[in-house]
């Protein structure tokens, strides 16, 4: 009775909420290893080799979106049903006579003549932003907004990011894309309906199906949300948090834009019949009656999302396969509390009778064993066959927690006869087996708990790795990685970091942790030096090796983390989780933008100061996140022989940054030229800026802050 009143209590507060996902995830890549989403919904996407090819006629990313007037152009002469951006164009570009340009006229213009076009919008709650609650534009609940709805909670959304007037003003439809991992990190679940100010807004999956499905209206009772149509209601299930369990596919049905793009010039020549003899090439008709998503997979674009059945997995995925869950009415149904209750006390009572029941130790091990193996198999195969979810961890925990109970009444209350059983059970399954069984228990329960502590993190990554890593043998690219991860970990371990992991040519490390150091900031910035000037030593015996050179960029930044053991029974990790750790890899991301090798956030640069001279850099606001940040790039270690010149290239760059933002923009340019050559290439961005506001002066609203789109 003890054992089953924990384990309820355990249950009813999400003790066992983190192991169950790891359950569960196991179960999705086991069960959904071959599936294949819906032939309706198809994937296109901006990968490595679209940018490759799309550089050279239309520069680097964010291309102009003439670019998207000419895919959606192609997509209505196919036939399709949807084109779906996984896109944000939250921002306009305007001429000089304040105009839309002639790119993004394009792609308005386009948008309202095919009547394809889903564009997304963001509806999130955010308790920091300062103009929170601003009612959307007219537009948005008259043509977007889906009704009627009844049941759905709201999520007490306040905050709303939106294409640009022009744009939303010709979209036929708008589908929500915000969407939130779990604790974990993985995404796994969603809501399909959003609110804003009463009214509801389909999310991006869900959007052209209104149109596909004739979806007239919603309703949520219970674990259960009705969607109303013309002829048969669509019932999709939900878990008892209320939400939509992705049911993921192996197997999602993607083609690169750079192909379908290819396919366009082609077309414009008039060589269509080489369409259909080139397979590189997408003839206009594979989009017939499609549903077609629009969105990225290249990893410096950062749409990759962890989810149960990939890591690094398009963000564009989730959309599609939840478009194909309610196509196929291909769901996950998860059972009621009071199910998983009836089994833990089942499993509790079963267990207690198998074990007090028999007199031969050996079965009093076997009979649990069996029972948690064919629980085991029950629960994938229903959830193969049938799509029941049923809860795993409770259940096998409520065998194996009444069988440790029942042993140790046993040998507590039992004579000499019950201490020679004991005797016997060593034989079979030592005492330290039994104990760590019950130690990995207790410490899975405590998976979810960390420390918050200030440190520093420190993300290095190799630039276009993908693109490089083509032209190589699988030997090559092993050996060229070897060589690289080596000098990062003993960089790293140098200056007193944890080599946190390797994920493929990235790296990630932290400083403050396990031992505390209160120069963390000073030292994970020197590491990032020290990483850029590793990459020549790395360089030089590629060259030795006949292996290609690399350039790496660095992200560093500071700030609260979680630090913990984080992972399962079988693997636990050592790591740091949280929007610092979040913000360092944005940053490394961003060493491609302004072409310089090191970036860190103006949290770092407040403890590394005076020590280190910094370059500055920018005013940026990154995605999902509303305060602007200060970034700039270290100039050299603080033992620097030169130290006082880079001091003096320092402040000249705090010079012309401040006359940016105080805009003297004559004056910033003259500042930014004075820089030394080795920076004309992020000297030039501002020089850019600089000559387009001469031209056209910025709003009085301008706050300088460079806005992020994409993660």
């Amino acid at each position: 009775m003890v054992v089953f009143t924990v384990l309820v209590a355990l249950f009813f507060l999400n003790g066992f909420r983190s192991l169950e996902w790891l359950a569960d995830d196991f179960k999705t890549r086991l069960i959904r290893a071959d599936t294949q989403a819906d032939q309706q919904v198809v994937v296109l996407l901006v990968d490595e080799s679209s940018l490759s090819v799309m550089e050279p006629v239309v520069g680097r990313w964010p291309w102009p979106r003439s670019v998207w007037a000419d895919v959606l152009e192609y997509l209505s002469m196919g036939g399709a049903k949807a084109a779906v951006f996984d896109i944000l164009f939250t921002e306009r570009s305007h001429q000089a006579d304040g105009k839309l340009n002639l790119h993004d006229q394009a792609l308005v213009q386009m948008s309202q003549q095919t009547g394809l076009a889903i564009h997304a919008m963001q509806l999130l709650h955010d308790s920091d932003n300062p103009y929170a609650n601003r009612p959307l534009p007219e537009i948005f609940p008259k043509k977007f907004a889906f009704h009627p709805v009844e049941g759905v909670p709201s999520a007490h959304n306040n905050t709303f990011y939106i294409p640009f007037k022009q744009l939303y003003q010709s979209a036929h439809r708008m589908g929500v894309v915000e969407f939130s991992p779990d604790a974990d990190g993985t995404y796994r679940h969603t809501a399909l309906l959003r609110d804003y100010q009463k009214d509801f807004y389909p999310v991006l999956s869900v959007a052209p199906l209104i149109d596909v499905l004739g979806l007239t209206g919603a309703k949520q009772s219970g674990q259960q949300l009705v969607f109303t149509t013309k002829q048969t209601p669509l019932v999709v299930p939900l878990d008892r948090e209320g939400h939509y369990q992705v049911n993921f596919y192996h197997k999602i049905h993607s083609v690169s834009v750079g192909s379908v793009l290819a396919s366009v010039s082609l077309l414009r020549k008039g060589e269509v019949e080489k369409l259909y003899q080139d397979p590189q090439l997408v003839p206009p008709d594979f989009f017939a009656n499609k549903v077609v998503f629009i969105g990225t997979s290249a990893v410096g674009l950062e749409d990759m999302k962890d989810t149960p059945i990939q890591n690094r997995w398009p963000g564009v995925y989730l959309h599609a396969s939840i478009a194909s869950n309610l196509l196929e009415k291909d769901f996950l149904y998860t059972p009621p509390a009071w199910v998983v209750v009836v089994l833990m006390a089942l499993a509790v009572a079963l267990t207690t009778l198998l074990v007090l029941g028999t007199a031969s130790v050996l079965m009093q091990v076997g009979y649990p064993l069996a029972l948690a193996l064919l629980y085991t198999a029950v629960n994938i195969g229903l959830q193969w066959k049938t799509g029941w979810q049923l809860d795993y961890v409770p259940v096998v925990a409520a065998i194996f927690l009444t069988w440790l109970t029942m042993s140790g009444y046993l040998s507590a209350t039992e004579g000499r006869e019950k201490r020679r059983v004991r005797k016997m059970l060593a034989q079979y399954v030592s005492p330290a087996a039994l104990e760590t069984v019950l130690d990995q228990y207790e410490d899975q329960v405590k998976a979810e708990v960390g420390d918050d502590r200030e440190m520093s993190v420190v993300f290095s990554d190799i630039r276009s790795f993908t693109t490089l890593s083509e032209g190589l043998q699988p030997a090559q690219v092993v050996r060229l990685l070897n060589i690289h991860l080596e000098a990062m970990t003993q960089v790293t371990f140098e200056y007193g970091g944890t080599m946190d992991k390797f994920i493929g040519d990235a790296t990630m490390a932290f400083w403050g942790a396990p031992l505390p150091d209160a120069q963390h900031a000073l030292h994970a910035t020197e590491a990032a030096l020290g990483m850029q000037a590793a990459e020549k030593q790395v360089n030089q015996q590629l060259t030795e090796e006949g292996l290609p050179q690399i350039a790496i960029g660095v992200g560093v930044n500071t700030g609260h983390m979680i630090l913990g053991n984080i992972g399962s029974s079988q693997k636990l990790d050592y790591t740091v989780i949280g929007d610092a750790v979040n913000l360092g890899s944005r940053l490394e991301g961003l060493t491609k933008q302004y072409q310089l090798k090191i970036l860190l956030s103006e949290f770092t640069f407040e403890q590394i100061q005076p020590q280190i001279p910094c370059l500055t850099v920018d005013l940026v606001r990154v995605k999902g996140k509303n305060k602007p940040v200060k970034i700039y790039s270290p100039l050299c270690r603080p033992d620097a022989e030169d130290l006082a010149q880079w001091q003096q290239i320092a402040e000249l760059s705090e010079q012309a940054f401040s006359a940016y933002h105080q805009r003297q923009f004559k004056l910033s340019k003259s500042l930014y030229t004075q820089l030394p050559e080795q920076f004309d290439c992020f000297k030039q961005l501002y020089l850019q800026r600089c000559d387009h506001f001469l031209q056209t002066p910025p709003e009085s609203g301008w706050d300088g802050v460079f806005v992020l789109t994409t993660k």
